[in-house]
């Protein structure tokens, strides 16, 4: 017996994986699940690791299938770690040459066989594979210089295979076969590579994925996933350590690319060409990467970035105008988070800031204040992701000064917090599609005209569960089929560039 409940997002997904640098292939850095912080949470537990500083942010999943979050980080004592989100207590490490991992980790099956893998670069001028159950190496790929980039996995030469795609040290740019480690092709730049590719189907090419990334020879280049060819390439004033974020921000059904730039601005360019959108000045280099989210449910996507000014900006995404800033303690340096922490169904923004002691969280809708949280010097990247299976989300942080990662909750031990946009039910949309069902393992999709889309399953606390397509689509009707094994609930997600549905599916068998 099957029971269909069907119900409409009006935003972006939510997600099993967190990254630093965004849920998505997309960086866009939003987390749909939600929280009970009404103010300031309270530490659940801490990791300290050996070195003086820890790395750029830590990934969360079921990565071995025991029902149990894992946070899997790495550092500069050399080491990945995979710790248990409940009780943050080791259930493997990896040392690595010397350098440290100062990479996020990247988690997903690569090779089918049922089994997660962990890719992450390290200063030992290596990308590392690693099996997620026992942290024993599968692959590990040697480039000519330190990795501090954080990696991407997608198809992105549609083989129907998962690629490793990173930057480098040594001024490239690696798409390596996720099976073997094998190099497929390599991409050279002007300069050393700190940014993390962004990857979407920008000119819905059957499927063959372009790849955003920004390089320290100041230049934004946007690549094809099947040749490492250059499509476009843009010039800034000065290096770039933001990772790219793509999204349709000024609703024209076309993707846009943003991102900051050394040279105090952020630019909003067209993903098909790479001509300029708009770009805003800041008052200061920016280091940190976009989020992007309608947060003031306009129907019209907000851009949040930090720069040394010190201010966290937000941006009208039509024009680029600045709809609010705030001053920071220290430096908003790495990437802002955006998610509903407080049930409120608004969103709030969280704030790395390095030279502060202090976690800060803003409201979205006119940058104000609603608490700050002190931790130790140098915070850095936030992932947002439910760690103890509560249906709630928590905190997972790194402070530089005193190596140290941090899980913060809220003081209530609240559970079942539920997703944003489940309150909006029945709403009408003018959908691309003529037909979306799912009856048991199968997803029946009819397709009117050509879309770009994500499939994807998440069980009922928001975790990603499996990606059952994603790419183009073109008019016709199609038959995808989940993998799902167990009895539960489970929400089925389809979304396109112009509109988000998801139906909730109760599977007994």
């Amino acid at each position: 017996m099957i029971t269909l409940i069907l119900f409409l997002f009006q935003q972006t997904y939510a997600v099993g994986t967190w990254t630093k640098y965004g849920a998505t292939l997309e960086n866009t850095h939003l987390q749909y699940m939600k929280g009970a912080m009404m103010s300031a949470p309270d530490v659940k537990w801490s990791y300290k690791t050996k070195s003086g500083e820890e790395s750029y942010g830590a990934t969360v999943a079921d990565i071995d299938k025991d029902d149990t979050m894992e946070v899997v980080i790495g550092s500069l004592d050399n080491k990945v770690c995979c710790l248990n989100g409940i009780t943050g207590a080791v259930k493997w490490s990896y040392l690595t040459g010397i350098g440290g991992a100062v990479s996020s980790p990247e988690i997903a099956d690569l090779d089918k066989d049922d089994t997660m893998e962990v890719v992450i670069g390290s200063c030992d001028n290596k990308v590392y594979c690693l099996n997620g159950i026992t942290g024993i190496a599968k692959w590990s790929y040697l480039t000519g210089s330190w990795v501090g980039a954080s990696p991407s996995i997608a198809d992105v030469d549609k083989d129907d295979t998962l690629e490793v795609v990173i930057g480098s040290g040594d001024n490239k740019v690696y798409c390596l076969n996720g099976i073997t480690g094998m190099a497929k092709w390599s991409y050279i730049t002007g300069n050393s590579i700190c940014s993390s590719p962004a990857i979407a189907d920008i000119d819905k090419s059957n499927n063959i994925m372009e790849i955003v990334i920004g390089s320290w020879d100041k230049k934004i280049y946007c690549l094809n996933g099947m040749t490492g060819g250059v499509k476009w390439s843009y010039t800034t004033g000065d290096i770039i350590y933001s990772s790219p974020a793509i999204a349709d921000v000024d609703k024209d059904d076309t993707l846009e690319v943003v991102i900051g730039s050394n040279d105090d601005k952020i630019y909003c360019l067209n993903g098909m060409d790479g001509t300029v959108n708009w770009s805003y000045t800041t008052g200061g280099d920016i280091m940190s990467s976009p989020a992007i989210a309608d947060v003031d449910k306009d129907d019209t996507l907000e851009v949040f970035i930090g720069s040394e000014g010190p201010y966290v900006y937000c941006l009208d995404g039509i024009r680029g105008a600045l709809k609010w800033s705030y001053q920071s303690r220290g430096t908003p340096h790495r990437g802002m988070s955006v998610a509903d922490l407080d049930m409120d169904n608004k969103f709030e923004v969280l704030v790395p800031d390095f030279n502060s002691d202090y976690l800060t969280c803003l409201n979205s809708e006119n940058g104000s204040l609603l608490w700050e949280k002190q931790l130790a010097k140098d915070v850095h990247d936030i992932t947002i992701a439910d760690i103890d299976n509560d249906g709630c989300v928590e905190l997972v942080i790194g402070t530089w000064g005193d190596s140290t990662f941090w899980t913060l909750d809220d003081i209530t031990n609240s559970t079942n917090c539920g997703c944003m946009g489940t309150e909006e039910k029945n709403k009408e949309l003018k959908v691309e599609s003529s037909e979306f069902k799912v009856i048991k393992e199968k997803i029946y999709l009819s397709v009117s005209n050509t879309i770009q889309a994500n499939i994807k399953l998440y069980d009922l606390c928001g975790r990603l569960t499996e990606t059952i397509y994603q790419g183009t689509l073109s008019k016709g009707n199609y038959t995808f089929t989940s993998n799902i094994r167990n009895n539960g609930i489970y929400f089925v997600k389809l979304t396109t560039l112009n509109f988000k549905e998801t139906k909730k599916l109760i599977l007994i068998k």
